[in-house]
């Protein structure tokens, strides 16, 4: 809890800084950029949170990985992180500070996970309906998966509306569980 704390003060910092400067997408492609690399390479992560490593040898190495390709806003970033002994956090920074953009651009994610690949234009519709009632961009994420028969699951800000035949069939086998037969006489 408390290092999310301070990984958001300092995404909220480089945030503030880079609409100051004008370069907030550069910035978030950038923290796109560090979030993944950490995600894929467990190695990577695991020298930043190391502390038998030295500063030198870390900010070495983040240069050779990003000074090439991240902005220079953003490099020296990573080089204050490092410097104040707050490396292990870069990920979650980077996190926070896409975190913070999807809310300053009034960005949500919806999931919609179906039984089988759907239209274009039910996507179209869909992404409308959902717009109409967020007021907000959609960006929808889809994923396909047989075992809900039929229908659709759509998860986005926290809620869920499940109408998949598989949800049905559960509700039913619940219905059936219920002994209607109470001996009484």
């Amino acid at each position: 809890m408390r290092e999310t704390r301070v990984a958001n003060r300092y995404a909220k910092a480089l945030f503030e800084l880079s609409l100051e400067m004008e370069i907030l997408e550069e910035i978030r492609k950038d923290a796109v950029l560090i979030t993944s690399v950490c995600d894929q390479n467990r190695d990577f992560v695991a020298m930043l949170n190391s502390p038998v490593i030295k500063d030198a040898k870390k900010l070495s190495i983040l240069s050779a990985i990003f000074e090439k390709k991240i902005n220079k806003l953003t490099y020296k970033f990573l080089v204050i992180i490092t410097k104040n002994k707050r490396e292990k956090l870069i990920a979650e920074i980077c996190r926070q500070f896409v975190i913070i953009y999807r809310e300053f651009k009034n960005i949500i994610t919806a999931h919609l996970e179906t039984a089988h690949e759907i239209e274009p234009s039910t996507r179209k519709d869909l992404l409308t309906l959902l717009e109409d009632q967020t007021k907000a961009d959609i960006e929808l994420s889809e994923e396909v998966r047989e075992e809900l028969i039929g229908g659709f699951i759509l998860s986005f800000d926290n809620k869920q509306y499940d109408a998949s035949i598989m949800r049905q069939i559960k509700n039913l086998r619940k219905e059936f569980d219920v002994n209607l037969y109470i001996k009484g006489f």
